[in-house]
C-alpha cells in the first residue's frame, strides 16, 4: 500500500505540530500521537494508544519531527525567497538572536510574506516526510 499525496501533507503538518506519526507498513494506517513525555501531553491516554498500536499492528515505523537545526534551516533558506531588503535584514537579525523561531514566526505573522512562509515551510516539510518514508523503505505517491 502507497501513502498518498494527501497522507503526506497530513503527515507533514502534525509532525509540523510536533506530533509523533506512527504508520502500519502493512495497510499504511496512519495514526498521530502527542509524545507522551511531552510536558504539555496528558501522557497516560498517550501511552494507552501506543500500546494498542503495539499490540494490535505486527510492523510500524515512528516519524518524529524535524531536530531544531533543520527546522532553523526552513527558516534561513526562506529569507533568501522574500524580496523585500528591509523584511530579510530584520529576518537574518532575528536568526541571530535568541529566541529565533518565536520571534521569526512574529515578524512574518507582520507581513505580506506570512502565506508564502507557511506553502514554503509546508512544501519542506513534505520534502522531510518524503525522505523518511524513503528511508523507511514505505512506498509513496510521487
Amino acid at each position: 500500500m502507497k501513502i498518498t499525496a494527501n497522507q503526506i501533507h497530513r503527515i507533514a503538518q502534525e509532525l509540523d505540530m510536533g506530533l509523533d506519526v506512527y504508520i502500519n507498513r502493512e495497510t499504511g494506517e496512519v495514526r498521530s500521537i502527542l509524545d507522551p513525555e511531552d510536558l504539555f501531553s496528558e501522557g497516560e491516554i498517550w501511552e494507552e494508544e501506543i500500546k494498542k498500536i503495539e499490540k494490535e499492528w505486527d510492523d510500524y515505523v515512528v516519524l518524529k519531527k524535524m531536530d531544531s537545526f533543520e527546522a532553523f534551516g526552513i527558516m534561513e533558506a526562506f529569507v533568501h525567497e522574500v524580496d523585500d531588503e528591509r523584511l530579510q535584514d530584520k529576518l537574518v537579525d532575528i536568526l541571530e538572536r535568541r529566541r529565533p523561531f518565536s520571534n521569526f514566526r512574529a515578524a512574518i505573522d507582520d507581513s505580506l510574506y506570512r502565506e508564502r512562509w507557511f506553502a514554503f515551510k509546508d512544501g519542506k516539510y513534505q520534502e522531510y516526510v518524503r525522505k523518511l518514508l524513503e528511508t523507511e523503505g514505505i512506498e509513496f505517491e510521487s
